[in-house]
């Protein structure tokens, strides 16, 4: 199968490299914020979890907005957001003004996600699965770029402010780049984004596909905010170590997702799933017994391969399964997603500051084993669907 790319194409890989930037800067800058503006474990997991609340909302509302106005102006916005918002961040003198920054940041981000998935399917609709995960590739390329970047620059000394004010150049490129790119005529719908989300929330399905992806995003989210500041607290090394643990893991998924796509041509979608979060449950309960960088970086590695698809593919697999507008289904499953992705980093630094962060890491293996049991639902419930029908 060839695969077909446009000038979008590209456009939206950008888009997703900035929006891994603006979530991953944080993490990557942690330690020095955190003396910076005097914050604890749960204080700068709250910073994630209010980030994340804002891309929340600001994803149920891209999705009413876009169903009217179109994609364009909005995913275009949201890059112009992400830049403000990341140089707000880097002028913030307190605690209270740098999460203000972070939700303008979250606003942008919002628009971001909800918009990009649903344009793959305008470009791509014939082979969304395979496109959605090259396209989401593109988002741990971004966290690996960004943690090899901006480790590299703390290491040498420089502020962490100096991190932001680079990361919303990006963005405000990225965000010309939009609006100079042509936009496909997306699919006609009658029914009012009301009477949408009324539809998806009674498919039984969709309950299915929003918890599978609760808990895929949150192991994505865990490793990706504390890598950095494990490997600072438990192995004592520099900046730079510890924004390699991130690139080790980023670097990693981006690879499970480029093998996830071409795996697509040949095997179920739920299959790959399975598989995935069977390998990440065995991986990931061994990584806080690692007692040494390599070692850990090995395991990361492994978990970055296991976590890699269930983002675009849970994506994918319930626009194929749940026969609805994908924009607006896209938008209630990434606003679930990012629920799971903003409370699980502030569940673990809650757990870190009352006993240590390495038995926060103990839930991650949690999460992949309710992943399998999940996966496996949804496949019995499919075979049974094509059953009846037959």
């Amino acid at each position: 199968m060839k695969t077909k790319l446009t000038t979008l194409d590209f456009a939206s890989w950008g888009g997703l490299m900035i929006f891994a930037t603006s979530g991953v800067i944080t993490p990557i800058c942690l330690p020095e914020i955190s003396k910076t503006l005097s914050t604890s474990l749960s204080e700068s997991g709250g910073m994630e979890t209010a980030r994340n609340f804002l891309i929340f909302a600001a994803l149920l509302l891209a999705g009413f907005f876009a169903l009217r106005w179109g994609k364009k102006r909005f995913i275009t916005s949201g890059q112009y957001m992400l830049a403000a918002g990341l140089l707000m961040a880097s002028y913030s003198q307190n605690y209270f003004m740098f999460v203000a920054s972070l939700m303008i940041i979250g606003i942008g981000g919002g628009f971001t996600e909800a918009l990009i998935n649903p344009l793959v399917i305008d470009i791509h609709p014939e082979d969304s699965g395979k496109y959605m995960n090259i396209t989401h590739a593109f988002f741990p390329i971004g966290v690996m770029v960004s943690a090899l970047l901006f480790g590299e620059l703390l290491t040498l000394g420089y502020s962490w402010r100096v991190m932001f004010r680079i990361a919303a150049v990006g963005a405000l490129a990225m965000g010309v780049f939009f609006n100079s790119s042509r936009f496909p005529t997306a699919t006609a719908n009658e029914d009012s984004a009301w009477s949408l989300i009324i539809k998806i929330l009674r498919l039984r399905g969709f309950w299915l596909f929003a918890a599978a992806i609760f808990f895929g995003a949150g192991v994505e989210s865990a490793f990706t905010f504390w890598s950095r500041s494990y490997v600072e607290i438990y192995f004592k090394n520099v900046p730079r170590a510890g924004a390699v643990a991130v690139m080790v893991f980023a670097g990693s998924m981006a690879a499970g997702r480029f093998l996830v796509a071409k795996l697509s041509e040949k095997m179920s979608l739920k299959m790959i799933m399975i598989c995935s979060a069977v390998l990440g449950a065995a991986v990931s309960v061994i990584i806080p017994f690692a007692s040494n960088l390599i070692w850990f970086y090995t395991l990361l590695a492994f978990a970055g391969i296991a976590a890699s698809c269930f983002w675009p593919s849970i994506l994918a697999e319930a626009s194929n399964c749940l026969k609805i507008n994908p924009t607006m289904l896209f938008v209630m499953l990434s606003c679930v997603g990012i629920i799971g992705f903003g409370l699980t980093p502030w569940i673990m630094g809650v757990i870190g500051d009352y006993a240590h962060l390495k038995i926060g890491f103990f839930i991650i293996p949690v999460f992949f084993l309710i992943l399998v049991l999940l996966f496996i639902i949804e496949w019995r419930m499919t075979r049974k669907a094509v059953g009846g029908r037959q």
